[in-house]
């Protein structure tokens, strides 16, 4: 029976979806630390935390 591989992809895609949207987050939250940063610092280098 299929039941198995059917609820094994659902739990794949689930997991897949949530680290997505955790990785998008995060690169959000770091690419807005790094423009504030080179606002702050007025320094034309590309700082990396």
């Amino acid at each position: 029976m299929a039941d198995g591989k059917d609820s094994s992809r659902s739990a794949l895609s689930g997991l897949l979806l949530v680290l997505g949207s955790i990785g998008g987050l995060a690169l959000l939250v770091w690419l807005t630390l790094v423009m504030l940063d080179l606002k702050h610092l007025n320094t034309s280098g590309f700082t990396l935390p």
